[in-house]
């Protein structure tokens, strides 16, 4: 007996739907539980290598994180799964097809929830992430109504796979580049031309609250702290509006340090204002961690590595030996050492080389 989209068009859009949510496929599966009349609906993710590998066993009456799977049942959910994928299965046509251990662990799970009868339906995508459906039954049997059902909405079940696992790895490149910006303590913020503020990333948002080095006018204008610096920004959205476009770089800050790249939104449509995008990095609250990868890095005592840092960042050595209660004579003592550990040969290679090293994520 088919069954049309139109008929199912409910649960279609509740599959799609939870692919975006929070509680993934809850309302789906509370849905198709009730359109079969199943006493249980168990829904196993597999996750790809590159979303983590694990499977996880999802119900509709499911509340916070899903559980992982049996071990053995989860090996059904994956790419090596013995099920086609996409057919509809009863649980009589699954003995041939499982081992001793898969048979046993689907007895397990009919025994658990006291099911006489199952269907299932397994698929997956090009990733090795993987979708098993199982609805059961403690008393009469499925009709072919039912197994149509589950048959029409494999072809989405794939595709709300497909879409899922495209969002989490999206997801975990977003958290992983999100939590290099952090390190670096990087934010940007979207200029018009008369420097007011567009839009921002959460980490210039931050900065603005923790540095003294950049304001928010009452306008809503980015504006330097630094008298130079607001010489330098403003002289720079005036050469823009004339149309003399270019990238400024601004010190903002010598403590705590912090710079800022002022360059022009490029990719706009023909005829826009112009507007300007201004990156901000400083150091952040991490020099004892930057410190303690220059030691294991280069072999280096806490007082080369302290100086290093400073050299890195444009200090010069008298004013660095002040900053670290040396004598002149004694930085200048130390700066070698640097120099020979490091294997750099003077302040502008080691700057390369601190900016170019893991340090600058510590």
């Amino acid at each position: 007996m088919a069954v049309t989209l139109l008929e199912a068009q409910d649960l279609v859009a509740l599959l799609h739907r939870g692919t975006l949510g929070s509680n993934l496929w809850r309302d789906f599966l509370l849905a198709l539980q009730r359109r079969t009349g199943a006493d249980e609906v168990v829904l196993f993710l597999a996750e790809s290598g590159a979303t983590g590998g694990g499977v996880v066993q999802l119900g509709p009456m499911q509340e916070g994180s899903p559980t992982m799977a049996d071990p053995d049942l989860a090996e059904l959910a994956t790419r090596g799964s013995p099920l086609r994928p996409k057919r509809v299965y009863a649980a009589r046509e699954l003995g041939d097809l499982l081992d001793v251990r898969q048979g046993q662990a689907l007895a397990r799970l009919g025994a658990t929830y006291g099911l006489a009868h199952l269907r299932t339906v397994r698929v997956g995508e090009p990733g090795g992430a993987g979708l098993w459906l199982v609805i059961g039954r403690r008393g009469e049997d499925f009709g072919a109504a039912d197994v149509a059902l589950l048959g029409m909405l494999a072809d989405h079940l794939e595709i709300a796979l497909r879409t899922w696992s495209a969002l989490e790895q999206e997801r975990l490149r977003a958290g992983i580049t999100g939590d290099a910006i952090k390190r670096l303590n990087f934010g940007w913020f979207l200029l018009d031309s008369g420097g007011t503020i567009i839009d921002h990333s959460a980490e210039a948002e931050a900065l603005l609250h923790e540095r003294r080095a950049l304001l928010r006018s009452p306008a809503g204008k980015l504006v330097p702290e630094l008298r130079e610096a607001q010489g330098a920004m403003r002289r720079y959205l005036d050469q823009l509006s004339k149309g003399h476009p270019g990238s400024k770089a601004i010190h903002l800050s010598d403590e705590p340090w912090l710079d800022m790249l002022l360059t022009p939104r490029r990719g706009g449509r023909p005829g826009a204002a112009p507007m300007v995008t201004a990156y901000v990095h400083g150091e952040g609250p991490t020099g004892s961690e930057r410190n303690a990868q220059l030691q294991d890095l280069f072999g280096l005592t806490a007082k080369e590595a302290q100086l290093a840092l400073l050299i890195s960042r444009g200090v010069k050595i008298a004013e660095a030996a002040g900053q670290l209660g040396l004598t002149v004579q004694s930085a200048r003592l130390y700066s070698k050492r640097v120099y020979a550990k490091t294997g750099t040969r003077g302040q502008a290679d080691l700057v390369r080389l601190v900016l170019a090293s893991i340090v600058a994520l510590s």
